[in-house]
């Protein structure tokens, strides 16, 4: 934060002293005769201030503004030049009181408004900025952007508020451009109807659980990632699941794989070939490999427009899970809006499936989803967000079966980056499926709490 501080207050000084040179000259241009003396004076006082703020000496700088302010008053009008040299002038001796003051003294007056309020809400950023009060930081950008009508200023200020962006630890992403990352879940939590997942049937039992994940992903060549530049990965991950009182659905999951990052003009783009292998209740279960594709394109507003293809080729590990070899196909597209305190992200994926089936069961259903993600910032360690997705399975009918499903997914959680690189979450999910062959219509509820550390 200290660092991204000295950026965005390094930027905004030279944006004042521009602005100083622009505001540089007082207000009126004609004068009544009879005060034409004390005017002739205070406009003395105006260019030794000037002279005293561009040399640096701004404790006599602010007595030459502060005693031009005070006759300006005395004479009826003030002009808006003195109140934002002042409040520049405030910000260097780092009396932040008074620098606000001075700028939001232009923000309030309508005859000023139309001409000043942009740049005095702009510097009222850099103000709340350097007292670490990010929230009204961020406020005040938007109000600048909202005021401005001039395209370098907007652009400006949409540029501070991408770093202010940065700055928050649930913002960015995990992979950097250091040679590895990795990180560690471990989660603790409550089932309230365990499933039968080959068969995608609810067992009637509920039980605690305990589930462990962990990733590892190593930088071979370049940078990619959130860079601009191409870079190759070579990554793992393990997923665990127990549960206390039951072993039939306690699953296992190794994945590991290579991707590679190539950014082309705006677009990330990313391939990645995976390999899987997996446990069911304790016993092998499938195998399977991967190609993804995906392509992500940040938009002038920060607004994100995302797309990705994977193909999976799937083999069953015991012949009793033959059923489900096969491949599937998922193509997804995902539009994110972005504020300074909070996104909203809608996705569309459809799912084809071509898997082996059986004589009276298909499983190979085409489903269409469809997600909306709420997340907003409480502060600077503490998020909520909401999500709601809806997916349809259409199942090509057998002689038995003539399955149409339709599950909804409710999820809520609470994260808070309690310290450096450690982060912790507690989160409610809620199933519903509704199907026409009633063994897999359910209701099921998961709660648990989890701890991440970052490396």
């Amino acid at each position: 934060m200290n660092r991204h501080r000295r950026n965005l207050s390094s930027t905004a000084m030279l944006l004042m002293l521009l602005c100083g040179q622009l505001l540089a000259e007082p207000a009126k241009s004609s004068r009544p005769s009879e005060t034409q003396a004390v005017a002739s004076e205070t406009d003395q006082l105006f260019n030794t201030g000037k002279r005293l703020f561009a040399t640096g000496q701004y404790a006599d700088a602010k007595a030459a503004f502060d005693h031009v302010l005070a006759s300006q008053q005395e004479q009826g009008e003030v002009s808006p030049a003195v109140y934002y040299n002042l409040g520049s002038i405030c910000y260097r001796l780092e009396d932040f009181d008074c620098a606000r003051k001075h700028f939001q003294r232009l923000t309030r007056t309508d005859s000023y408004a139309a001409k000043y309020a942009a740049l005095a809400y702009y510097n009222l950023a850099l103000v709340e900025n350097r007292e670490d009060n990010r929230e009204a930081a961020v406020e005040a950008l938007q109000s600048s952007r909202a005021a401005s009508t001039d395209p370098k200023l907007i652009a400006l200020v949409n540029k501070q508020l991408a770093k202010l962006r940065k700055t928050e630890p649930t913002r960015t992403t995990t992979t950097t451009v250091k040679d590895w990352h990795s990180f560690v879940y471990l989660r603790h939590g409550y089932d309230s109807n365990i499933r039968f997942a080959p068969l995608e049937v609810a067992s009637n039992e509920s039980g605690d659980f305990l589930q462990f994940i962990g990733t590892i992903d190593k930088r071979i060549v370049g940078e990619g990632s959130t860079t601009k530049n191409p870079g190759l990965f070579v990554n793992a991950v393990l997923f665990a699941t127990n549960y206390y009182s039951t072993d039939f659905n306690d699953f296992s999951l190794l994945n590991a794989g290579v991707r590679y990052d190539h950014p082309l003009k705006g677009w990330r783009n990313r391939i990645a070939a995976n390999y899987m292998t997996s446990t069911y209740g304790q016993n092998d279960y499938l195998e399977s490999t991967s190609l993804t594709l995906q392509t992500r394109k940040t938009l002038a507003n920060d607004d994100q427009f995302q797309l990705r293809y994977r193909y999976e080729d799937i083999d069953s590990l015991r012949p009793v899970y033959d059923y489900l070899k096969g491949s599937r196909q998922r193509l997804r597209a995902g539009y994110q809006f972005t504020w300074p305190q909070d996104l909203v992200q809608l996705w569309y994926e459809l799912e084809l499936n071509d898997r082996q089936n059986t004589a009276t069961r298909n499983y190979s259903p085409t489903r269409h989803t469809l997600r909306l993600r709420y997340e907003t910032m409480l502060d600077r360690r503490n998020r909520l967000y909401g999500e709601y997705a809806f997916r349809d399975s259409d199942y090509e009918p057998t002689l038995t079966q003539d399955r149409q499903d339709e599950r909804s997914l409710l999820t809520l959680a609470y994260v808070n980056d309690f310290a450096r690189s450690w982060q912790a979450e507690a989160r409610w999910r809620f199933y519903t499926n509704r199907s026409t062959d009633t063994i897999y219509s359910y209701d099921r509820h998961i709660v648990f709490l989890s701890v991440r550390k970052l490396f």
